[in-house]
């Protein structure tokens, strides 16, 4: 069973043409990719923290732990001024949101790469089959328009397969950072509260 399974699979790659080895390769950027943005998402689950706890955290640092804890001590330690405070959460903003935006951007970019370079597949399959349909004699006119819709179409069916679980995988990882923003802003709105209240302006 297992012998026909692989042979199907290897037939089917060998039919997709050279183009299936570029497509190997795109795949496993892309899916190298994901797997960084989600490992450094994962990284900062502690920001999932109960607000009412960090909430809490802000006004008393010296209670404050983990992730959450070190951004209150590093917005609040030694801060002066509302103007020197907003200005650390611009470089915290820097610091957790930009390699996010840089690997979305990347990822974005390789997984529209996976159905166009299928669709070049299709392209070259098509071309083929033409040139089948050109050829006069027979079997082999059979063959070559036989292996250039195969090709054609795997082409195609492989880069839709990759890009379409990988786009699954950005959005969420966008949903994620629209997250991370949304608590940062609200983190920073709080720690502007307690300012006040202390009188620092």
């Amino acid at each position: 069973m297992w012998d026909s399974l692989n042979e199907h699979v290897f037939g089917t790659w060998i039919s997709g043409g050279p183009l299936m080895v570029a497509l190997a390769i795109l795949a496993f950027i892309i899916y190298a990719s994901v797997l960084q943005m989600l490992y450094y998402l994962m990284r900062l689950r502690d920001l999932r923290q109960d607000v009412n706890q960090w909430e809490h955290w802000v006004e008393k640092p010296e209670d404050s732990s983990g992730l959450i804890g070190d951004m209150i001590r590093y917005t609040q330690r030694d801060v002066g001024s509302r103007e020197e405070m907003h200005m650390r959460f611009h470089l915290l903003r820097r610091r957790i949101i930009q390699p996010l935006d840089r690997q979305l951007k990347f990822g974005a970019t390789i997984v529209t790469a996976a159905p166009l370079l299928g669709l070049l597949g299709t392209v070259i399959g098509m071309l083929s089959t033409f040139l089948g349909l050109s050829v006069s004699y027979g079997g082999n006119s059979l063959d070559l328009v036989a292996g250039g819709i195969s090709e054609a179409l795997i082409t195609t069916q492989t880069g839709l397969m990759l890009a379409i679980p990988a786009m699954f995988f950005l959005t969420l990882a966008r949903s994620q950072r629209r997250g991370l923003q949304g608590f940062l802003a609200h983190l920073e709105a709080q720690t502007i509260k307690v300012f006040e209240k202390r009188g620092i302006q």
